[in-house]
């Protein structure tokens, strides 16, 4: 039934409970895409609210839980450089990033599989306590063992937000604004990574120390506890937050539906800028009231959670969510083994190129023992060069910083143009520009062209990923959204350890073929988007 068609005049429009009396018995059909008249309701419901202050925060309050992952995901890069207490040399310093990817691969398909069957905010609540738990034994591990251990913990809360975030926001926002909403927020993340840098270049370059027990409280211990802050603050505000919308509308939830309608009412009367807009909540109550029906006790209807994991894995092997998932997942492993598995190792990178090496015009070798011929192109040691907060530490954080800023002027012109060019056209274009830049890089070969480049790659390597993530979410129904943004980033993070690992090990060997590799496929990666369908300003079931 379309909502125009509803009637608004009855009386009592308030009195949510004798508004659900009055109600028709609800159909027995399910939120899936084989009936229209489900995901043709849903969506008229979404579309019908007006937006508010409660949209506003929503965005603002996931944004910073997500900001939380570009945070210490910069951070990596910058401690494994600068933690001079712990050890770290050049055969063990890859083992910080790669713990933490793997954190991210084991929680992904978890903690999405769990958000479909009890609910997104749950489940994150539970992931940014992990995640600030995590963080905060980090700042104060005594030694790179245990530093290790509480990366892979900060990567399995930051698998579950990236997982469950971007269903959560957009499932209360009507098409028209699904868009923005979801550009807003991978923007976040972007001005967490230039916050990183920023307090990386105030605290890094100036050196103390405290003597704590067995350890010493040095700058970047500091700097690890500052980046809690953006996380710390989203996670208090989400406790003031509601259940998905979507999510209680697809199985029917006649109580906590109510609820989150109550909850989105009360936010959003506490800036009433609209007189419109009690009115339209009003009816957007009843139309949810003459969908969802009387015969429900606020649970699901007609299924069984422990049946929902084989219901939904067929889902997913039906068309056209199969095709979508499996030219997703060549996409999400092909960029994130070259985005990711790139962009954390750009310290190391940018240093190198500061000590005065290059990669195509500076070839040196040496023969060891057992007369087997090494390339010594790279030779950045972390205990002679990088450990120290020197000029070198300072030019590479402003390196860094650099590019996370320009990322920002590319955040707004994203949400400018995420509803106009569309998702498609914008990912494609940005990750085009990535993976030419990466292979600039090796082509160019100096100081200055690595030094713009990085710039370049760092900040529409970002910029990419704003309408990759909501193309993604929107390309699969909200009966298995987190399910399939899940088993995505289950891949991509595979694709990440595996770039990660290829570069500590083919860097030291062969730096041309570490470049024309990572560039390569990430190319290929984008490529395999064409095939895939826009989903601007388009109905989601």
């Amino acid at each position: 039934m379309a909502i125009d068609e509803l009637n608004f005049q009855q009386d009592g429009a308030n009195d949510k409970t004798a508004l659900l009396n009055n109600g028709e018995a609800a159909s027995d059909f399910e939120c899936s895409d084989d009936t229209f008249v489900t995901t043709s309701s849903i969506d008229q419901i979404v579309d019908s609210l007006q937006i508010g202050l409660f949209h506003y925060l929503i965005v603002i309050v996931c944004g910073l839980c997500y900001a939380g992952y570009g945070v210490y995901y910069q951070s990596l890069g910058l401690i494994i450089i600068t933690a001079c207490d712990l050890n770290i040399n050049a055969t063990n310093k890859g083992w910080l990033s790669i713990s933490f990817m793997i954190g991210m691969v084991t929680s992904s398909m978890l903690f999405g599989r769990l958000a479909d069957v009890y609910g997104r905010r749950k489940l994150l609540l539970v992931a940014m306590f992990i995640n600030l738990t995590s963080t905060l034994g980090s700042a104060f591990a005594y030694n790179y063992i245990m530093l290790v251990i509480m990366a892979e913990l900060v990567g399995s809360s930051c698998g579950a937000v990236c997982t469950i975030v971007h269903s959560y926001v957009l499932e209360f926002f009507p098409r028209r604004h699904r868009g923005i909403a979801g550009t807003s927020l991978s923007g976040f993340m972007i001005l967490g990574s230039v916050y990183s840098c920023a307090i990386a270049l105030v605290i890094l370059p100036h050196p103390f120390h405290i003597r704590m027990g067995s350890f010493y409280f040095i700058n970047w211990r500091l700097y690890v506890l500052l980046t809690i802050i953006p996380t710390l603050i989203g996670f208090c505000m989400l406790f003031f937050l509601p259940n998905s919308l979507r999510f209680v509308l697809c199985n029917r939830d006649r109580k906590n539906t109510l609820l989150v309608l109550d909850r989105i009412d009360q936010i959003n009367s506490c800036y009433p800028y609209n007189q419109q807009l009690n009115t339209q909540h009003s009816h957007t109550i009843k139309s949810v009231i003459n969908y969802i029906g009387v015969d429900f006790n606020g649970s699901i209807a007609g299924k069984n959670k422990q049946n929902h994991f084989i219901h939904h894995a067929r889902k997913l092997v039906k068309q056209p969510w199969r095709k979508r998932l499996i030219l997703l997942s060549i996409t999400w492993f092909g960029y994130c083994f070259s985005d990711q598995g790139l962009l954390i190792w750009l310290p190391t990178i940018i240093s190198y190129y500061v000590s005065g090496k290059t990669c195509r015009h500076s070839q040196y070798s040496l023969i060891n023992k057992t007369g087997i011929i090494l390339n010594s192109t790279y030779s950045v040691s972390i205990n002679n060069l990088e450990c120290y907060s020197n000029d070198n530490i300072k030019a590479v954080i402003v390196n860094l910083l650099i590019g996370n800023a320009l990322c920002v002027p590319l955040t707004v012109l994203c949400i400018l143009l995420i509803n106009r060019a569309g998702r498609k056209l914008l990912y494609c274009l940005t990750a085009y520009i990535c993976g030419i830049s990466i292979l600039l890089i090796w082509l160019i070969d100096s100081l200055l062209s690595t030094t713009i480049l990085s710039c370049i790659f760092t900040s529409f390597a970002a910029a990419s990923w704003i309408p990759c993530k909501t193309w993604s979410s929107e390309l699969f129904c909200t009966e298995i959204r987190s399910t399939a943004i899940g088993l995505l980033n289950f891949i991509g993070h595979i694709g990440s350890i595996l770039g990660m690992t290829m570069f500590v090990l083919l860097f030291n060997a062969n730096c041309t073929a570490t470049f024309i590799i990572f560039g390569s496929l990430s190319l290929l990666a984008v490529t395999m988007t064409s095939f895939l369908p826009d989903t601007t300003n388009t109905d989601i079931k």
